[in-house]
């Protein structure tokens, strides 16, 4: 037998043997596998009854009950202006009674229809039989459009006007305008209301009923939106009362130049915090925090585009308003870390807002978020991905605090801050 042949043969009898060792090899890591998954069995069982048990107990809290009614002698809007403090706009305590709220803002007949020129995004102001305000954004976007491009890109959605305002009560913050879906006739329900501001600005194409307004960036029929046929979507918000009027808008400490050759200071100082920290009003509770709690909620819901905000004018311990939350939700599938930075750059965060967070952790948001919205009058207004994509989100939001809490040496109490508000 030739040298040559033995050699093939011993190759052949190497790897038969190798792949029989291989073979077995696997068996007994897959029986390993088998044991180790009957041994966890009962904590993986047990983990996911409690994590079910919370997504229902959250839902339970935060759905809409649209059956809801009204205390005697008080009208929507009378409740509406009860749950308003310095500190929250809507009560987490009074949640079962928030359909009342919604129901007649979605309900109540439409007396008088205007633009709004304030602001670079289309608008109407609609007054409602009851005297009550609201502002309406029409609907721009399918619910399905991915936006690409910068994250601040394309133009508001009112999609997302509805589903940051649930998102804001369900992560505990109460900080959000209410804001409730609607469809609206522009023929029957606002031409014959209509200020000729708006009645000015109406054009008709393809068989539909279009107007494009008064803003910054509405420039005539190509930059306006189109209802099917006559009927339009929009989010609704509601108009604060005199009670609590909104300040001037303030320039935001992290706000964008919007330039991509001129990066904003915070873009070149890794130390800006420390000079937030020593500029008023940020030096005393609660302004920076409150920022901090924004930026969080700007990041879940992926809005890039906070470059004012606004408190309330005569309230020294004031919420950060989260208003104008329209360029959320844009593109499910890339997280704007720069949203995040004043929590990178202060590497703080208030105790209760991160405890809020933890508790909402491991899929709890998006499951408990998809749940809310299913029951809103425009449903569905996301995709399911977003949905993945909150909760990926708020995993990024748990790794920064723990890296916080890493650079701190392990001192929870130099990250995790109590400052007397919530």
């Amino acid at each position: 037998m030739s040298r040559k042949l033995l050699k093939k043969r011993s190759l052949l009898v190497v790897g038969l043997v190798l792949t029989t060792v291989c073979f077995l090899a696997a068996e007994i890591f897959q029986d390993k596998l088998s044991d180790l998954a009957d041994e966890s069995q009962p904590f993986q069982s047990g983990k996911r009854n409690q994590l079910e048990d919370k997504i229902a107990n959250y839902t339970k809290k935060f759905a809409i009950n649209w059956y809801c009614k009204l205390p005697q002698g008080m009208t929507a809007w009378q409740l509406a202006e009860s749950w308003i403090t310095s500190r929250h706009i809507t009560d987490p305590s009074e949640s079962n009674k928030l359909g009342c709220v919604l129901a007649a803002m979605r309900n109540e007949r439409i007396t008088h229809a205007d633009t709004s020129a304030k602001g670079t995004q289309l608008k109407v102001t609609l007054t409602v039989e009851s005297g009550q305000m609201l502002v309406m954004k029409p609907k721009a976007y399918s619910g399905d459009y991915v936006m690409v491009g910068t994250a601040y890109a394309g133009k508001d959605r009112h999609n997302a006007e509805i589903a940051a305002f649930h998102l804001n009560r369900i992560i505990g913050l109460n900080r959000a305008p209410i804001i409730v879906g609607r469809k609206v006739d522009l023929e029957s329900e606002l031409r014959p209301v209509a200020h000729k501001n708006l009645l000015n600005t109406y054009y008709y194409q393809d068989g539909n009923s279009c107007f494009y307004g008064k803003c910054h960036y509405c420039k005539g029929p190509e930059t306006g939106v189109c209802a099917e046929r006559t009927n339009m979507e929009g989010s609704l918000s509601l108009w604060f009362p005199n009670s609590y009027i909104l300040s001037k808008p303030l320039p935001h400490p992290w706000r964008r130049t919007y330039r991509p050759n001129k990066p904003a200071v915070w873009e070149k100082d890794g130390s800006y915090c420390t000079t937030v920290k020593n500029t008023r009003p940020y030096e005393t509770p609660p302004r920076l925090l409150d920022l901090i709690d924004l930026s969080i909620f700007d990041f879940i819901i992926s809005n890039a585009d906070r470059h004012h905000y606004e408190t309330f004018e005569y309230s020294k311990d004031s919420i950060v308003v989260a208003l104008d939350n329209g360029k959320s939700f844009g593109n499910p599938y890339t997280d704007e870390i720069t949203i995040l930075m004043p929590l990178l750059q202060c590497c703080t965060i208030r105790r209760s807002t991160y405890d809020k967070l933890s508790d909402l952790s491991e899929g709890v948001l998006g499951q408990v978020f998809f749940q809310v919205l299913q029951t809103e009058p425009l449903a569905p207004l996301l995709t399911p991905q977003h949905f993945l994509a909150v909760d990926r989100r708020l995993q990024i939001i748990i790794r920064t605090v723990s890296d916080c809490i890493t650079k701190k040496k392990g001192i929870e109490a130099d990250v995790l801050v109590d400052d007397g508000y919530v």
